[in-house]
């Protein structure tokens, strides 16, 4: 976790600097952050100066110390958080500040007391700040500053949810994933503080001891990865009994295997999604565990909340902070002029940004994701290319839809002269899309069957000629479409198994002797797309969903409940694989190129300046997608 830190110096708009404004001119200034439009935040973010209003009666002015970075604040940012914004608006949900003055109807606070914002939405990334009274809250001067800062979101979260679900603490035991989150680690303390045993689940990394004895330090009372969860022989030895209730802020397959475990009628309750993939459920879990789940929300509970039950709340916390029951969250204190530092951090993959493509371009930026081209030029330390070879780009967001570019050579990929212009331009999406999906997720052998909706896509085709080489079968479903049997053709050409529509694959019953049920479905589409392929796969197949399907939630999983259900985004994969294994890939697919057993997807060679006319015409389903458009800088 990252917190911006003020300096704590005001200016007015002389050079004197000031700390208290009572009989100060009225001429303040006030740096904060804001945004106008929702995006990526290291874009739409600014810093500004701006004149601080005169105070009304029932307002305070706050000099900030310290707010943080949360997750929530970038999904706010991003337009992906579940609230109304009125924009332009200062971000910042918590912080806490020292009072410069009060306005004539304000009691209960004064100046010097140090005060927390307690409510969201009011904008803590600033260094002086105008808010009402009853959004602000008088702490103790000793309790800690990252404590304060952070106090109103994660404490209270995990203090709620060891309250309000299950009486936990009549020595019942309690497991979370994520349990080094902020709220993990609240969570850990809070029940080390009420003599809670906890089990803990984190994700596997080369510092796991050195993380497992920290949260341990903290109060865990088992920490495990979540490998060793699937085979742990605590419950089993009896080591600890198994858990009434369990915090899962992860969900997938992490949230599947804390249910395995938990007790008879026991309650998970679901406050986040890092992996970005839903619950599932098992149907022995509400049938013969009467296993209940709840989700939980902090700004909800705080909307229907009496004034007691929130007071209450707050002041066991405050206390176990001054006991130092109860720390902050392992952070990192950033000055406020270094914000983009903070955001950047919060962005990138040690925290939870809400957004599903990993990559988002720095605007204004050239368009096109892939392409060839020929080396005119290299710098004198270039050791991986030389001048006249072709090569295609390997990276996302370069930027190809132009006649010349410059590129690192890391984001570029030597390949053979041979490989016509077509096939190489879209060698590095499509393809490699199908190449994975294939061989990460399923050992499919030589005579068994995959079976794809959105076969006539590009990525659909790629799938049908790679199975084709590998002596895999494929059952291809498309739209029924105007063009249909040109499709239909096309396919059966390419080396498709059988091809259907829709409505004729919803009519099957048996399969022909020719192949046998598919064990692999490569999901693009959704719908009823997906209820066919989930009644036509193997038991224990395996699902993929990717395209269009990626943002689906994998719901239907009741329907197949043996089917094991994945999702694919090549972004993600790029981002995780070596060296070696991207090679490997690129060279088996430019081989089959090669050879003439990969041909390019129906595509249509057109001048840039023609670009109008692609746009107009390219569908954006990949159900519809008939004929691709390539750029073609050689047409005279």
């Amino acid at each position: 976790m990252s917190l911006l830190q003020h300096t704590g110096k005001i200016f007015c708009a002389g050079k004197t600097a000031l700390t208290g404004f009572q009989n100060a001119k009225r001429n303040l200034m006030s740096k904060s952050l804001y945004y106008s439009e929702f995006g990526d935040p290291l874009n739409v973010v600014k810093f500004r100066e701006m004149e601080v209003p005169p105070l009304k009666s029932q307002e305070v002015l706050v000099r900030m110390l310290a707010a943080p970075v949360n997750p929530a604040d970038i999904n706010t940012i991003q337009g992906k958080y579940p609230v109304k914004i009125a924009l332009p608006v200062i971000p910042g949900n918590e912080g806490v500040g020292v009072v410069e003055e009060v306005g004539s109807e304000v009691k209960n606070i004064c100046a010097g007391n140090r005060v927390i914002v307690t409510e969201p939405m009011q904008g803590t990334w600033r260094d002086i700040g105008v808010f009402g009274k009853d959004v602000l809250r008088v702490v103790p001067d000793e309790l800690g500053l990252v404590e304060a800062a952070t106090l109103t979101v994660n404490p209270c979260t995990a203090y709620r949810m060891l309250t309000d679900f299950k009486n936990v603490r009549n020595g019942q035991v309690v497991i979370q994933n994520g349990a080094n989150s902020a709220c993990g680690q609240n969570v850990i303390q809070i029940c080390k503080a009420w003599g809670i045993k906890n089990i803990n689940i984190v994700r596997n990394r080369p510092e796991i001891k050195d993380l497992k004895r920290y949260l341990e330090c903290l109060g865990a009372t088992y920490v495990l990865t979540e490998e060793e969860l699937r085979t742990t022989t605590l419950f089993k030895e009896k080591q600890i009994a198994k858990p009434i209730l369990a915090l899962n802020c992860v969900g997938g397959k992490s949230a599947l295997e804390v249910v395995r475990y938990l007790e008879k009628t026991g309650v998970m309750v679901t406050y986040g999604a890092m992996s970005r993939d839903p619950v599932t459920i098992p149907n022995s879990a509400l049938i013969f565990k009467d296993i209940s789940f709840h989700g939980f929300w902090m700004t909800a509970w705080k909307e229907k909340a009496s004034m007691d039950e929130k007071e209450k709340m707050m002041a066991d916390i405050v206390s176990l902070m001054c006991e130092k029951k109860l720390v902050g969250p392992v952070h990192k204190m950033v000055k406020f002029e270094k914000y983009e530092e903070a955001v950047g951090n919060a962005l990138s993959s040690k925290g939870f940004t809400g957004c599903k493509c990993p990559i988002l371009p720095c605007l204004p930026c050239i368009a096109g994701d892939e392409g060839v081209g020929e080396v005119v030029e290299i710098e004198d330390h270039v050791c991986t290319v030389e001048p006249g070879e072709r090569v295609v780009l390997t990276s996302r967001m370069l930027g190809t839809w132009n006649f010349y570019g410059i590129y690192h050579e890391r984001d570029v990929h030597v390949i053979s002269p041979k490989i016509p212009l077509p096939e190489a331009a879209m060698l590095t999406i499509a393809p490699c899309t199908a190449y994975r999906m294939i061989k990460d997720f399923r050992l499919v052998r030589p005579g068994e069957t995959i079976i794809q909706n959105a076969a006539n896509s590009p990525c659909g085709q790629s799938v049908i000629q790679l199975c084709k080489a590998w002596d895999i079968n494929t059952f291809n479903i498309v739209a029924n479409h105007c063009g249909y049997e040109s499709v239909k053709e096309h396919l059966l050409s390419i080396g498709a198994t059988a091809v259907y529509t829709l409505e004729e694959a919803q009519k099957l019953t048996t399969f022909d002797t020719a192949f046998t049920r598919p064990v692999l479905g490569l999901n693009c589409l959704g719908g009823k797309f997906e209820d066919v392929m989930l009644r036509l796969i193997e038991r224990n197949g395996t699902m993929v969903y990717y395209g269009c399907a990626f943002d689906l939630p994998i719901a239907k999983h009741v329907l197949r409940s043996d089917v094991s259900f994945n999702k694919f985004h090549l972004g993600h994969w790029d981002a995780h694989a070596s060296v070696i294994e991207k090679d490997v890939m690129m060279n088996n697919i430019i081989q089959l190129m090669v050879i003439g057993k990969f041909i390019a997807p129906v595509h249509k060679p057109l001048e840039l300046k023609d670009y109008n006319h692609a746009f107009r015409n390219t569908s954006n389903c990949e159900a519809f997608s008939i004929c691709n458009y390539v750029f073609d800088f050689t047409l005279p």
